[in-house]
């Protein structure tokens, strides 16, 4: 005689309960416990878009942008929001392709290593006794904001090429004046989380080859902010003030720098 198989039942939590139980068991973490993503460019060349690597992504291109820690891929030509929250030139030290590549070590703003390394003649790379590569680097903490003011840290690094568009970014942002709410007919610099930037990737070429850079505008007009213009945009502009102040501390865990770009500097 056959046995009847037991009946099984599916009951779904309340909506109750899990309100009850939001976020339950990570409310100890903190800012030093997460690990903070690094944005970058997906070039033809980069391994995430080679389907028998293992570090392929499933749906990028070259201009995805990626994300290290997600290890997920938004398009380029649709590009993200992002908050800027504090800058940093940094010196970093790379293996050259040509042995491998990979990341040796952040130097951090003293640019006094410069000074120990041979200067390329022809390209104007600064080469280590060891033969490594020192890159100078521009790097912003940045949130990402999505369509419904979600806002989450990155950190976004520019090089080669891309620091003339760091220079434009950081004019941009350097160059803002609003008037002063206390002193009339007077004019402040807001803090740098005052304004929100659309960011894109776009083709680029020169002698040496083709990649993609970036491409950034301000949004929300001239002299449009958050505050004015996003329904929550006091509580990501306190949560950037406060994540800036962690950032300055040292305060915060960084994804380690990878190279996922070919881009030819």
């Amino acid at each position: 005689m056959a046995r009847k198989k037991k009946a099984t039942h599916l009951t779904l939590v309340s909506n109750e309960i899990l309100l009850e139980d939001e976020a339950s068991g990570i409310e100890g973490l903190e800012t030093q416990d997460l690990m903070i993503p690094r944005i970058a460019i997906l070039q033809s060349g980069s391994p995430q878009l080679k389907k028998r690597d293992a570090q392929y992504v499933q749906d990028s291109e070259a201009g995805s942008i990626f994300n290290t820690v997600l290890r997920s891929a938004v398009d380029g030509e649709r590009g993200i929001t992002v908050v800027p929250l504090k800058y940093r030139r940094a010196y970093i030290e790379w293996k050259p392709r040509s042995s491998g590549g990979g990341f040796i070590r952040d130097h951090g703003s003293d640019g006094t290593i410069l000074e120990s390394c041979e200067q390329n003649k022809e390209n104007f790379r600064h080469i280590t006794a060891d033969g490594n590569e020192i890159v100078t680097t521009a790097e912003y903490f940045i949130f990402i904001v999505d369509e419904n003011g979600r806002h989450d840290p990155a950190v976004l690094s520019m090089a080669g090429s891309q620091l003339k568009k760091s220079r434009r970014w950081n004019s941009m942002l350097n160059q803002l004046r609003l008037p002063h709410p206390k002193n009339n007919g007077s004019y402040f610099t807001p803090a740098m989380f005052y304004s929100a930037f659309q960011l894109k990737t776009v083709p680029e070429e020169n002698d040496q080859g083709t990649w993609f850079g970036w491409d950034i505008e301000r949004l929300y007009g001239e002299n449009g902010g958050i505050l004015e213009n996003l329904s929550n945009g006091e509580e990501i502009y306190m949560a950037a003030r406060s994540f800036k102040e962690r950032a300055t501390q040292g305060n915060v865990q960084i994804a380690p720098e990878t190279a996922v770009t070919e881009e030819p500097f």
